[in-house]
């Protein structure tokens, strides 16, 4: 009935009846948007989709034994995988922050910037970095609390002659003073996260001119006295940067998540999941792999339904068209800054 409304009368029935490979994942990832983006969803919902993904999965596993192009249809519908049952939770319609309020967080929160609300140049540093590394690396906040000064790690490739980066995100046995303590999440988010060498050089600047420290604390996030910096203390940041932008990005960004009047760092998580699945998908051309990738990016488990949330959520969303730029690449413009 849905196909038949959106695409035309037995749109569905002769598109299989035809193995159109091309038109048959338009109309069902489509159909999976519409379901899943409902306020609320219900268990008939669920057991439609269940239904329509059997019955799809059948025909396009027949195909694919002698068709690439129907592999890749079977390597979606099996990527995708089954809605979550509304009584365990229902899966959110996740959506990353708009290009106009993302320009302008960056905007301000650049160091130097006129309109960036802290004075010392140490701490705007800082505060660049906590964005960048929610934002680039797509880390939790207490993932990226959990960073020490020896986090971030480096080799040569042999092949091509580069120094490669990466960052490992784990857990330390430095000891720990802050009252909330931040953790790993799960087994599957300890990982090695590649950076960009511009990202890398900002961290070693930031360590090397502009961290405080206190004599005590390895953590590499620190507050202006040299302690460990808080949970409290990121949301406070980021609300003060939130408060910074201009009415209309922030008017925007309120319409998008439904009343949200700051940016949190799972809103950062969120548009660099958005992004990345867009850049893996693009990269690699086969869904399945590109949702492996962003498991092991994101540290979701191996069986995670997470990938497919972000999926839907770039399918209406023109961030890549404006802000592919922005990963790996706008830490280019701390360069040269010093306290």
């Amino acid at each position: 009935m849905y196909c038949d409304n959106r695409f035309g009368v037995e749109a569905l029935d002769n598109a299989l009846g035809e193995a159109r490979a091309w038109l048959v994942p338009v109309m069902v990832n489509d159909f999976y948007v519409e379901l899943t983006s409902k306020k609320q969803y219900t268990f008939a919902d669920v057991q439609c989709w269940d239904t329509a993904r059997i019955f799809i999965l059948h025909f396009a596993r027949h195909w694919a034994v002698g068709s690439e192009e129907w592999r890749a249809v079977v390597s979606a519908l099996v990527g995708t995988g089954r809605m979550r049952d509304p009584k365990r939770g229902r899966v959110k319609f996740i959506r990353a922050l708009p290009d106009i309020t993302l320009t302008e967080l960056l905007a301000v929160a650049e160091p130097g910037a006129s309109r960036n609300p802290f004075e010392s140049i140490s701490i705007q540093v800082r505060n660049w970095l906590v964005v960048l590394l929610l934002l680039l690396c797509g880390l939790r906040r207490g993932e990226a609390l959990l960073l020490t000064v020896d986090s971030l790690k480096h080799d040569l490739d042999r092949q091509t002659s580069e120094v490669k980066y990466w960052l490992d995100v784990t857990t330390t046995d430095d000891e720990d003073r802050r009252s909330s303590k931040p953790g790993i999440k799960t087994s599957d988010s300890h990982r090695q996260i590649p950076i960009s060498a511009d990202l890398a050089s900002l961290i070693e600047m930031y360590v090397a001119e502009h961290r405080r420290d206190d004599g005590q604390s390895r953590f590499l996030l620190t507050a202006d006295d040299g302690v460990e910096l808080s949970a409290e203390s990121v949301n406070k940041l980021l609300a003060q940067l939130s408060d910074a932008i201009s009415p209309a990005a922030m008017q925007r960004f309120t319409e998008r998540t439904g009343g949200k009047r700051r940016i949190s760092a799972h809103d950062l998580r969120h548009t660099c999941a958005t992004v990345r699945y867009g850049l893996f998908s693009a990269a690699d051309r086969d869904r399945a792999l590109a949702f492996q990738r962003m498991r092991a990016f994101f540290g979701w488990a191996i069986e995670s339904e997470m990938p497919a949330v972000y999926a839907r959520a770039a399918i209406e969303d023109d961030l890549l068209k404006s802000w592919s730029e922005v990963f790996d690449k706008r830490v280019g413009v701390l360069r040269g800054i010093s306290g």
